[in-house]
């Protein structure tokens, strides 16, 4: 009947890997989350339009992601720098769609802040039915063809910064896809 498929991707800087949480709300701005493991000091900053990293300070203070000063943080295009997500393409082999895909376009739904003893994290979540950037006019510019729901959970301790991405196939028909985190 249905094919249900899931990509896990996971990027470690530093070590250790952790599980992720609930999400609520619908970010319609792109005032920034910050994810503070209060114990260490340590903090992430995650803005909601592309669920885009735009810093990691570790416990030491020392920032260790590169942000673009040219980089608009006000959710008018794709953040330049720190961890944006790309998906369904690398590039634009798909000339109907923008390149990279589409999750670096969209807001993204934020979920609570939790900062516990061992590290601090948010999960964040886009469903195709609310990306309305980005799309093209081939498979992706509806639900019809194919459907899918994006999973972000992002969780700083002391010593690390640990990212998972989970792509699930929630529709009918199966596609192929490529995804990364592209660092700056």
């Amino acid at each position: 009947k249905s094919h249900h498929t899931s990509c896990h991707m996971h990027m470690h800087m530093h070590k250790q890997h952790l599980t992720s949480f609930t999400y609520h709300q619908l970010a319609m701005s792109n005032e920034p989350i910050i994810i503070k493991h209060s114990a260490s000091g340590a903090s992430a900053t995650v803005l909601p339009f592309g669920a885009t990293i735009s810093s990691f300070i570790n416990a030491e203070g020392h920032e260790t992601l590169f942000l673009s000063k040219l980089a608009k943080l006000d959710g008018s295009k794709a953040t330049r720098g720190g961890i944006p997500l790309v998906f369904p393409q690398f590039g634009q082999p798909n000339k109907d769609m923008p390149q990279h895909g589409f999750l670096r376009n969209n807001y993204w739904q934020c979920g609570q802040v939790n900062d516990e003893d061992l590290q601090a994290s948010c999960e964040f979540t886009l469903a195709l039915k609310d990306v309305v950037n980005g799309r093209g006019e081939g498979m992706w510019k509806d639900e019809s063809t194919v459907d899918c729901s994006v999973v972000f959970t992002v969780t700083v301790s002391e010593d690390s910064l640990t990212t998972i991405l989970t792509i699930e196939n929630v529709g009918n028909n199966q596609f192929d896809c490529q995804t990364l985190f592209h660092t700056y």
